[in-house]
């Protein structure tokens, strides 16, 4: 069987086609994704592809045709993001919890975001852990994905991903030698890496571990 890294690679080099599922997916439809005023690669992949209905996106579009989510721009972090005048489509959330981010493709650019109600900060932690946390700020605007398209490729193919990170979890035997189980924890850290390259290659503006996809892959939520 081929180890975990070998069986990335592929997934990471298979047409999108091959990984998509069609009873795990929720598409918009052509008419309404042409009503929505972004890019046309972007409403192409939302109609042919869809998105995945069984990961940590929660796909939801808005039935409205024009955007309705708007943007707290509540400081300079927001501001480097978008401007408040703004607004996005709704796709759906970053999550199950009621404070999970929403997700939206900006009007006009097509470019994917995460939105939350507010800022989080040190203050909104509990005491205890305020020690912790005392430089813990993340804006309530965060960089996703530079279109819609990229996006839609994306989960697909953490989605597939996912699949063989947890079957890898699952071979793991807790009666290895030590030499063994190092060199398999290994190998399943690189493979991770494996993903987060191709999702730079896919969009080069994923620069880096602090983005919305360098902490689901790296930290592999689900």
């Amino acid at each position: 069987m081929p180890v975990v890294t070998e069986r990335l690679t592929a997934v990471m080099a298979a047409g999108l086609d091959e990984l998509v599922a069609d009873d795990h997916r929720i598409r918009l439809p052509t008419q309404a994704a042409r009503r929505w005023d972004i890019p046309g690669h972007g409403q192409i992949a939302l109609s042919r592809w869809g998105l995945p209905v069984d990961q940590l996106l929660v796909p939801g579009f808005q039935s409205e045709t024009h955007p309705i989510l708007v943007p707290n721009v509540a400081g300079e972090n927001e501001r480097r993001v978008i401007a408040p005048h703004q607004r996005l489509y709704v796709i759906g959330r970053w999550g199950r919890h009621e404070s999970a981010a929403k997700i939206g493709a900006v009007a006009g650019d097509g470019r994917v975001l995460a939105l939350w109600d507010s800022p989080l900060a040190v203050d909104d932690v509990h005491p205890d852990l305020a020690e912790h946390y005392r430089d813990l700020y993340r804006p309530a605007v965060e960089f996703v994905n530079s279109s819609v398209a990229q996006f839609v490729e994306c989960c697909w193919r953490w989605r597939a991903a996912v699949e063989v990170l947890v079957a890898d979890l699952e071979a793991y035997d807790p009666t290895w030698p030590t030499e063994a189980a190092l060199a398999h924890c290994d190998l399943h850290e690189s493979g991770k890496q494996i993903v987060m390259d191709q999702f730079r290659q896919i969009d080069p503006g994923i620069d880096g571990p602090a983005t919305i996809w360098g902490e689901t892959v790296l930290d592999e939520l689900v």
